[in-house]
């Protein structure tokens, strides 16, 4: 796996709570770690569903 910048994928917005963006980075890096997968280029609030689905989606429960 390469090394990927994924900061573009956190927005700070005014007036959210930091320790959600806190969360978020957290949750995001740990599955990029775990999967190998990059987030698509571009803030996760501006994604249509397939793109999250796309990035969330757990192969190993797929079959289930």
């Amino acid at each position: 796996m390469t090394r990927a910048d994924i900061s573009h994928t956190f927005v700070r917005t005014p007036g959210r709570d930091p320790e959600d963006d806190r969360l978020l980075a957290l949750l995001v890096t740990t599955w990029v770690l775990v999967t190998g997968r990059v987030p698509p280029d571009r803030p996760f609030d501006e994604l249509d569903a397939g793109e999250l689905l796309d990035f969330w989606a757990d192969d190993q429960s797929a079959g289930r």
